[in-house]
């Protein structure tokens, strides 16, 4: 168990500086107005599909963390994979709602609650279970949430479980909106989040 920990700590302590220290772009329109409710319909139906990219978690006391990401979607279940620098070393988070399990160096854990088994084994606090709507633009249901809209009616900020989740800039994949450039804020995390790819099926 230490081990992992050691590992983990050491991967997410050793990202490069320079996509933290990145412009985001300026969101500007891909997509003809929507209403929301027909939007986030859109985006609901949306359960199969692979985002790739970077991610950069920084606390608020000063340490920092950089990697690349994959998520893999396939109805309920996921694969969140963080690659470390130049893809030595990576971790995988292999999910559904009710389990989730951690690979690391050839070593499992697993639990019912991927925030805590992420946060006892990293130190980390990542909202995996959210992560699952908000990055495809969407409030968890469920949950009480305060929404703001661009005027396209796309999530431009959303409040929810403690977190300020802000839509920098939104991509066109097929004939939706998806976000592409996300900035996540908590009392002790900020989280910025750039996808590169998405793979919509």
């Amino acid at each position: 168990m230490i081990k992992i920990i050691a590992l983990i700590l050491t991967f997410f302590l050793s990202g490069c500086a320079s996509f933290s220290q990145q412009p985001f772009q300026t969101n500007k329109s891909v997509n003809h107005y929507l209403p929301w409710a027909q939007r986030k319909a859109q985006l609901t139906t949306l359960q199969n599909w692979q985002a790739n990219g970077n991610i950069a978690i920084h606390a608020k006391a000063g340490s920092g963390a950089n990697a690349s990401f994959s998520w893999q979607q396939i109805q309920r279940n996921y694969q969140l994979r963080l690659f470390g620098p130049f893809g030595v070393q990576s971790i995988l988070l292999s999910g559904n709602p009710q389990q989730v399990t951690l690979f690391a160096h050839n070593q499992v854990v697993s639990a019912d609650n991927a925030e805590s088994l992420l946060a006892q084994q990293s130190g980390l606090h990542l909202p995996v279970s959210q992560l699952y709507y908000w990055l495809r633009g969407l409030p968890a249901p469920q949950l009480r949430y305060t929404i703001f809209l661009d005027a396209y009616n796309r999530l431009l900020k959303l409040r929810q479980s403690g977190w300020r989740i802000e839509y920098l800039h939104y991509t066109n994949v097929g004939k939706l909106d998806i976000p592409d450039q996300i900035i996540l804020t908590h009392p002790q995390w900020k989280v910025r989040i750039l996808i590169t790819h998405w793979d919509i099926n």
